[in-house]
């Protein structure tokens, strides 16, 4: 007789980032001359927010942390982590935070 074949729920060990949003915004400055005519324009304190989502373990950052999407450069905070399971899928995890490419 053939032994049996485990059947169950595995542990899944990997996490796999499925997608990232990243937008970026700054306040734009108008600067006029005297006269009032148009001189010169400049963007000031930048910034960008960014979005991680994926499957698999447990989420790769904690709240608070420095980890940004690949490509991100400057002073990043992860403001959220949430994190679910489910009986028929994989866990899922999504984090959240703002960046500032001009802190040092």
């Amino acid at each position: 007789m053939a032994a049996p074949t485990d059947i169950g729920i595995t542990l899944v060990t990997e996490a796999t980032a499925q997608s990232a949003e990243v937008s970026s915004k700054g306040d734009v400055k108008i600067l006029t001359d005297r006269s009032g005519n148009y001189s010169n324009a400049a963007v000031q304190d930048p910034t960008f927010e960014f979005s991680v989502r994926g499957k698999g373990a447990a989420c790769p950052v904690a709240l608070k942390a420095a980890t940004a999407p690949t490509g991100v450069s400057g002073k990043v905070i992860v403001t959220t982590v949430k994190e679910s399971t489910k009986n028929d899928d994989w866990e899922e995890w999504e984090y959240s935070g703002q960046g500032y490419p001009s802190a040092t």
